[in-house]
């Protein structure tokens, strides 16, 4: 007869997260801030002409608020390393659940390759060629052009990396501290680049930006070098926003990957919805401010221009946010408080990255479908390091794809893994009066006709399929070429040949894989 049998009776975790912990988890990973407005204008700009960026954030944000309240309440009743991996498997069904969280696993590794790839390409750049107009230093410029070069950015990215594993590496507490001194130092440059955008008029950034980069350059001359390309002025119109929706819900992915850690967060009941409400808000807001600034400032003619340009680009970092709101003040002591924030914040990023990851390997093989090894927690730092240190080795070959080739920008579709997980926990939610009753008497709204939790599902599977649908049919929002397809469908296939692979070989040990996917596991 097939027994069944989790890795051991307890995780060996613990609970040292507080919600504040929890909330930087989250925050981390959604990353407000300077690159939270930064990227809002750098996603739509060029994709959307004519979007009113503050207004697609707030939609955005709009269709983020069910799937934040389905994501509380499913914490609330299975709180366990994982998150929506868990629920998934134990809701709906296990081959479905595990082939979503293994696509979803590969995506945060893949995006953290694009995001080792993008230090050197974007964020370096932009803080060199910063420095370089305020101190008058053209060192710095050619400095910016050299870090971007294939071998330098796949190793400078390989670092970045590596310094996000030993930040996660010592256990939760020492991470925790470190999370909360990088968060503290993006905040202060995100708030010095408010009072410098703030203090600012649109005459000021295009007297200053002449001054810095010309006489070869100037505001006028990116606006005409546009125009003789082809580019006209597009006004903000509802269409052109309502199609940069999705594009905007991309600024707000993270906001609960908090419940993946649930395990380890002392009073859930409190604290899930402090981290992932406190998240979601807090993204919200510092997203409206700053891009709402930065397009007084700037000017959105002069944005729309910019990004047109493409590869004619004339300065020697990209046209992003950052670039433009030092320019404002060259004191030296500003550039470096905003350009110190840009740079923290992707190693802020990358660690809450990593942190999640490594509780989705965690519980594939506290469940035995990954090798236990995988499970092992050190008595010291109570951290699966061998998980992360897995996570770090695919991380580095995500990060060669995205130096060496053009595979992940061109076919990874990363949104609508995303939408896909969306979708299936906003019906685990629906479902769950039916399949885990006896989990509802914990939750507000449980005894209601329709409980709660199924109305907010219905709500969120929805907004979520929509998502899904421009994910896949819009190529700004994702990959949506044949190629792309073919590697989405590979990502998912790969999943269920894991899965196949493990079920017979427990089937051969007389496990029951079936039989471990019927119950919770521990805490």
């Amino acid at each position: 007869m097939a027994k069944v049998s989790f890795v051991r009776d307890a995780t060996g975790l613990v609970r040292d997260f507080t919600w504040f912990d929890a909330f930087l988890i989250g925050t981390s990973v959604v990353l407000p801030g300077i690159y939270g407005y930064a990227s809002v204008i750098g996603f739509i700009a060029g994709a959307d002409p004519g979007a009113n960026f503050v207004l697609s954030a707030e939609l955005a944000f709009l269709f983020m608020l069910p799937l934040g309240l389905t994501y509380v309440l499913l914490t609330w009743v299975m709180p366990r390393s994982g998150g929506d991996y868990v629920w998934v498997t134990r809701v709906a069904n296990p081959i479905i659940g595990f082939m979503v969280a293994w696509g979803l696993w590969l995506s945060i590794l893949a995006i953290l390759g694009i995001d080792g790839y993008l230090f050197s390409t974007l964020i370096l750049p932009i803080s060199l060629v910063s420095f370089g107009y305020s101190t008058g230093n053209v060192a710095f410029m050619a400095l910016a052009t050299a870090v971007a070069s294939p071998v330098t950015a796949y190793v400078l990215g390989l670092l970045m990396i590596l310094i996000s594993f030993l930040i996660i590496i010592p256990g939760p507490r020492i991470f925790s501290r470190l999370m909360a001194i990088m968060f503290a130092i993006v905040m202060v440059g995100t708030l010095v680049s408010f009072g410098l955008l703030m203090s600012s008029s649109h005459s000021d950034f295009i007297n200053a930006f002449n001054h810095m980069v010309g006489p070869s350059v100037s505001y006028n001359s990116i606006i005409s070098q546009a125009q003789s390309a082809g580019w006209s002025f597009a006004p903000v119109s509802w269409g052109a926003t309502l199609l940069s929706i999705p594009l905007s819900v991309i600024v707000y992915n993270g906001f609960n990957y908090a419940s993946a850690a649930a395990g380890e967060i002392r009073n859930v009941k409190r604290s899930i919805p402090l981290a992932i409400f406190g998240s979601l808000f807090f993204a919200l807001i510092l997203t409206i401010v700053g891009t709402q600034l930065a397009v007084n400032v700037l000017g959105y003619d002069f944005i729309q221009a910019s990004f047109a340009l493409g590869s004619n680009w004339p300065l020697p970092a990209p046209p992003w946010v950052p670039l433009f709101t030092t320019m404002l003040n060259p004191n030296i002591g500003v550039v470096f408080l905003i350009q110190l924030a840009w740079l923290v914040s992707f190693f802020w990023n990358t660690a809450g990255f990593l942190l999640v990851a490594t509780r989705y390997v965690f519980a594939f093989a506290f469940d035995g479908v990954l090798p236990v090894r995988f499970a092992d927690v050190g008595d010291r730092f109570h951290f699966p390091t061998k998980a992360a240190v897995l996570n770090f080795v695919i991380a580095a070959i995500f990060l060669l794809l995205a130096t060496f080739t053009p595979w992940l920008g061109l076919f990874l579709n990363a949104v609508a893994i995303w939408g896909i997980v969306w979708v299936l926990t906003s019906l685990v939610a629906i479902i769950l009066p039916f399949k885990k009753k006896e989990l509802l008497s914990s939750l507000p709204g449980g005894t209601w006709k329709i409980p709660l939790v199924s109305i907010v599902g219905v709500i969120s599977l929805f907004l979520n399929m929509a998502i899904f649908y421009f994910s896949v049919t819009t190529p700004a929002i994702g990959p949506s070429t044949l190629q792309a397809d073919m590697i989405l469908s590979a990502i998912f296939l790969s999943g269920l040949i894991v899965y196949v692979a493990s079920y017979y070989d427990h089937k051969r040990k007389g496990v029951s894989l079936s039989m471990v996917y019927s119950q919770i596991p521990p805490e």
